[in-house]
């Protein structure tokens, strides 16, 4: 596919000291704090907040690696940073987005982590387990809302790559099934009930 693919641009603005996304002058939910709010009230009920906290440092860390050497090209010999790039290049593709922010301008923002250059939707995860039915309700709602963003261009598919601490198991690259549209509205006009 031709690199010269142009993705439309929020106008929403993310403050990453305090994770909000504004548009003019309201604050939007992102998609993590409607999930948790909807449909996963209880995912991480009975783990401390300790290790939590721990897990999130974890994550960001990685993510900021990927980020830098996918933005910047610079190097890192992190070994969950390796197999990303391994992965990558396995699946013969390179980074058209980090980060990427879609938006419905009402109620929802949130950054993709990665969006390739065939357009796939891409998560990054680290956690010690993958937990498919949340992926799948996140990409879906991503996806949603980038094809809203960009109705000429059509996600392809939702991925999740997996870089867990080598205790977990071993990195590894899934295919994220799909939720309809239809459900993507149900869950929106639900999380708009709950918070208008």
């Amino acid at each position: 596919m031709n690199q010269t693919i142009e993705l439309a641009k929020s106008q929403v603005v993310f403050n990453e000291l305090d994770h909000t996304y504004m548009f003019n002058g309201k604050q939007l939910s992102g998609v993590t704090s409607m999930l948790s709010r909807t449909l996963f009230r209880d995912k991480y009920k009975g783990i401390s907040k300790e290790v939590l906290a721990k897990a999130a440092d974890y994550g960001h860390n990685i993510h900021e690696q990927i980020e830098l050497v996918d933005s910047l090209g610079v190097t890192s010999d992190t070994p969950a940073v390796q197999d990303y790039l391994r992965m990558k290049s396995d699946l013969g593709v390179s980074t058209l987005a980090s980060e990427y922010l879609v938006s419905d301008e009402d109620l929802i923002a949130s950054s993709i982590d990665i969006v390739f250059n065939d357009l796939s939707l891409v998560d990054i995860k680290t956690t010690s387990k993958l937990d498919m039915e949340y992926l799948s309700w996140q990409l879906s709602i991503y996806a949603y809302l980038f094809e809203r963003q960009n109705p000429s261009l059509k996600v392809p598919r939702l991925m999740a790559i997996w870089l867990p601490k080598p205790r977990y198991g071993r990195s590894m690259c899934v295919e994220v099934p799909r939720k309809s549209k239809e459900t993507i509205e149900v869950l929106l006009a639900w999380n708009k009930s709950l918070t208008v």
